[in-house]
């Protein structure tokens, strides 16, 4: 029957109770609230460790979060950083991130009674170091902890092991974690579920165990400064979801890269100071998804692939400080995302491809440290974006392009140390208004256009112009309020400073080096925040400018100055470096500079007139590293509060009076490397040591032309350690590095040393008085010469094996030369003369195949010459004065009746000597300066050797330097 609309009316109306009352049977939908149990744990959790009005926050927390926690509002899912279960109501996750907790936490925290936590992110907090509780192992439920950035410390819990269900797990950068046991192969075993995995700056000490590479659902692996070592497994480079890798600042690691698949889904691979070497292999174009490749600092050699072009996702490309060679690839401009690219600190040879203009989005370009040759690509100057461009240490020529002013963006430009060429157009490129470093020294400009200070110009924080051909002082440099760090120095700039060089608006003025120029007066100091100033090596007269109270290092050796030194430097309460030598300096040493002893770092006064004690130290505390103030007229002893500079490590009081004995209360002074206490009056016997491992490194010894008397000093002998090991820096030189707080670029602000300080010194090498302005570390040295010496040579001489050079020529040494001198395999110097040795020349010599100087005249040795290797080099004169002696190269042949020696002229005076210049050989590569060298019989040298003193001092501006 078909129904009416009344009908259909009456129908509906009867249904609606119907549904009405059906719809107060169903249950509410209103949102469940939180248990009360977990919000006062959560409450209580706030009040143990959010304290704000403490001033515990750091600059980036946000204590907004715990301030909407209150204590009236009844309903915890609704906070901030709180996560709850729509169903149960439990709290699953909480996200207290930078969120200012300070203090530390164990396991009775009421933080592990949300037993139902999935997630958990305490990052960025302050926990003061403490271990992170073992109750973390409560939360089995968990599937992402972070407590990265949080000041935890001590051992890994082994209870994190329970927490089976993580896929996530971030620890890293906390600084004091150990994961030592468990271990990281342990806890790979248990937590398999893992995606994300972080460990960054804690300290695991192991190899990377294999047992990673069964993680198959990694997805990102964090291992950066965990001190790993051993050999990195390469089958966690195929893990089927590894995105990110991070093994940088491991230096112990070592590994190699692999053979890579087609698909790899690798985004980020970083091995930045890693052991790491080997090729890039070809396959490395297979990283179709890599946007990030870093492997600063670290071994690998061999060409760079042109598959390397493939990688068209990559944004960062860092392969600085490696040994790679070749040309760069011209496939590298199909990297067209590119904003960083640096290859600088290779072997890279070739030119600099023209690809390059395809970068387009570069903002960072270093190629600097190389062997690049050709012109600067005018290409280069179409990349707008570049903000950096580091050309320097290469073998570039020709011009600076002139359209450089077209780099609208750059504001660092580094193209010192090349052969550039032409005008330097100063004019174009200081209309780069955003430049504030610019390095141009040491090219081959033949003048500078200047801008004209009429126009708009940058203002450079930074400005190298050494060796850039300068004969004035740069008229545009008065402009430049925001110059810090200015380096003018190996130019020809002659004269007076001019004044509007220290105007005002250079107050900003940090560092300056002059050096190397032809200056003649720098009597004014007007910029209060310098702290480095370098004048050496130039014609400055007069009394030494004072400098500014800001001053760290001063150094204005090799100049013409005079008078005294002003009591008005011990003002200068931060100086660190003082270099006043080779001037014409006298007086006496202010005493109160002996209260700089807390800040003073270096002392160089060698080659001045001084007179006087030097001052007593007079404090406790004392940070002197090298003390260099020979060549002087200095009295008195040495100063005992030396023993209290426990960072010394070079001392030199040579050629002055000082009269004192051997100063073994210096032997607990273990980073002594270098002693010279050569020409003075020290007397008596050196003794036993008073401890035990007495100066442990010391490698130079040079005490002769003293009054010494006694024995050897054989317990010293077994005592000098750093003689018989072989050092890690062999091949390097004796220097301190200083690390600044001021940087600008690679520009040292702070301390100055150039870029590392060399210690020089001058000692008799193969007879010749020569002058080392650097020192090898591999340069062992113990010279006794000159002395009263008496006995025998001690067997214990031989342990010292790592010794080049040993003189223990004109003292009164008797017995024969021990067998033992056969184990200084790497001696280059051995001077026995003018003693009175018997006996024979041991043969075993002849193995020291480096001996380039051997000198045993005027003893009382008998027998044959060896014959072998190098002793077939050696002149008469370095036997002569033997009459038991016979072979070649003496005249008197074995067998022969003895024959009379040649009586030496009568009357011979020191001005009927013939001093001439002597070159030596050397084998083992040192380079010995030519210098004078006395051509006469050892006893008539003895005889007139301390007159010559003075005499030699006199002579040193004739050395030249090695």
């Amino acid at each position: 029957m078909k129904r009416t609309p009344f009908d259909l009316l009456v129908i509906f109306l009867a249904i609606i109770p119907l549904l009405l009352a059906s719809s107060e049977t169903l249950p509410s939908a209103s949102p469940t609230k939180c248990h009360e149990q977990e919000r006062s744990a959560l409450l209580e959790f706030k009040q143990s460790l959010f304290h704000p009005e403490l001033n515990t926050c750091q600059l980036y927390d946000d204590p907004s979060k715990l301030e909407s926690w209150k204590v009236e509002d009844g309903d915890c899912c609704g906070w901030e950083g709180v996560e709850c279960d729509e169903g149960t109501g439990y709290v699953t996750g909480l996200d207290l991130n930078q969120s200012c907790l300070s203090g530390p936490i164990n396991s009775k925290a009421s933080l592990f009674r949300l037993a139902h936590l999935q997630s958990l992110n305490l990052a960025f907090n302050d926990f003061n170091y403490s271990q992170i509780p073992s109750a973390i192992g409560d939360l089995v439920e968990l599937t992402s902890l972070n407590l990265s950035r949080s000041h935890f410390g001590g051992q890994i819990p082994s209870q994190v092991l329970k927490l089976t269900n993580l896929t996530s797990l971030d620890l890293s950068w906390n600084g004091g974690l150990e994961l030592r046991n468990p271990s990281m192969e342990t806890m790979v075993q248990f937590l398999t579920k893992l995606e994300h995995l972080d460990l960054s700056r804690s300290n695991v000490s192991t190899p990377v165990p294999d047992a990673v590479a069964n993680l198959s659902s990694l997805t990102s692996l964090g291992l950066l400064d965990c001190n790993l070592q051993g050999t990195f497994p390469t089958t966690i480079f195929e893990l089927p979801r590894l995105q990110l890798l991070d093994l940088s600042l491991n230096q112990e690691l070592s590994g190699h890269l692999p053979e890579f698949h087609l698909h790899s889904p690798i985004k980020t691979l970083r091995l930045v100071w890693t052991n790491f070497s080997g090729s890039l292999p070809t396959s490395l174009g297979n990283l179709a998804f890599l946007n990030e490749f870093d492997i600063f600092l670290s071994n690998f050699s061999g060409n760079i692939p042109s598959s390397i072009g493939n990688l068209t996702q990559l944004t960062v490309l860092n392969f600085q400080d490696n040994k790679l060679s070749g040309e760069i690839p011209s496939s590298i401009g199909k990297l067209i995302q590119l904003s960083f690219l640096d290859l600088g600190m290779n072997l890279l040879s070739g030119e600099i491809p023209n690809s390059l203009i395809n970068l387009t989005n570069l903002t960072l370009l270093r190629l600097g440290g190389n062997q690049l040759t050709g012109q600067i690509p005018a290409e280069i100057i179409g990349l707008n974006r570049l903000t950096f461009l580091d050309l320097s240490f290469n073998k570039l020529t020709g011009p600076i392009p002139e359209n450089i002013s077209n780099l609208k963006s750059l504001d660092t430009l580094y193209l010192l140390s090349n052969n550039l060429y032409g005008i330097l157009r100063l004019d174009v490129i200081l209309k780069l208004q955003h430049l504030y470093m610019l390095e141009l020294s040491f090219n081959k400009f033949s003048s500078i256009i200047e801008p004209d200070m009429n126009t708009s110009l940058s203002n450079l924080f930074v400005l190298g112009l050494a060796s850039s051909n300068l004969s004035e002082f740069p008229i545009f440099l008065s402009s430049q309020s925001e110059l810090k760090w200015l380096d003018l120095s190996q130019n020809s700039i002659y004269g007076q400073a001019p004044q509007q060089f220290f105007n005002v608006h250079m107050s900003q003025l940090q560092f300056l080096n002059l050096s190397r120029n032809l200056i003649t007066s720098f009597t004014t100091f007007t910029w209060p925040n310098l702290e480095v100033m370098d004048l050496t090596y130039n014609d400055i007269q007069g009394l030494p400018p004072i400098p500014p109270k800001s001053i760290e290092s001063y150094l204005v050796s090799n100049n013409k100055l005079s008078g005294e030194i002003s009591p008005e430097m011990c003002q200068l309460s931060s100086i660190r470096m003082v270099d006043f030598s080779k001037n014409k300096l006298s007086g006496v040493i202010p005493p109160c500079l002996g209260n700089l002893s807390k800040t003073l770092s270096i002392l160089n006064l060698n080659g001045n007139d001084l007179y006087g004690r030097f001052p007593q130290l007079q404090n406790n505390e004392c940070s002197l590293t090298m003390i260099d103030v020979s060549d002087n007229q200095l009295q008195g002893s040495l100063p005992r509060g030396l023993a209290n500079c426990s960072y010394l490590e070079f001392l030199n009081f040579g050629y002055n009076q000082i009269v004192d004995t051997f100063p073994s209360w210096m032997g607990s002074l273990s980073y002594l490397n270098v002693l010279i206490l050569r020409s003075n009056s020290f007397h008596g016997a050196i003794g036993k040591p008073k401890a035990r491992h007495q100066f442990p490194n010391l490698r130079i010894v040079d005490l002769s032309m003293n009054n010494f008397s006694g024995s050897l000093p054989f317990e010293y002998f077994d005592m000098w350690s750093a003689m018989k090991i072989h050092d890690t820096y062999a091949d390097g030189y004796y220097y301190r590095s200083y690390e600044s707080s001021k940087n600008y670029g690679s520009h040292n602000i702070s301390f100055y040393s150039g870029v590392r300080e060399y210690f020089s010194m001058t000692i008799i090498n193969k007879g010749i008085l020569t002058e080392y302005q650097r020192i090898l570390a591999s340069l062992n040295v113990i010279d006794l010469s000159s002395n009263n010496f008496t006995g025998e040579i001690p067997n214990s001489v031989g342990s010292l094996t790592r010794l080049r050079m040993l003189n223990l020529s004109n003292n009164a040494l008797t017995g024969s030369i021990p067998l033992s001198l056969a184990n200084l395999t790497e001696l280059e110097s051995l001077d026995l003369s003018s003693n009175k040795l018997s006996g024979m020349i041991p043969p075993s010599l002849a193995q020291l195949n480096f001996l380039a100087f051997f000198n045993v005249s005027d003893n009382h040795l008998s027998g044959s010459i060896p014959q072998a290797n190098q002793f077939s080099t050696f002149e008469n004169n370095s036997f002569e004065g033997n009459l038991g002696l016979c072979g070649f190269p003496l005249t008197k042949k074995c067998g022969n009746p003895v024959e009379a020696r040649p009586a030496p002229p009568s009357g011979a005076s020191a001005e009927e000597l013939n001093w001439k210049i002597v070159p030596m050989g050397f084998g083992s590569g040192l380079v010995i300066g030519v210098v004078l060298g006395l051509n006469t019989t050892s006893r008539i040298e003895r005889r007139f050797l301390r007159f010559y003193r003075g005499w030699q001092r006199r002579r040193m501006h004739q050395i030249r330097f090695v």
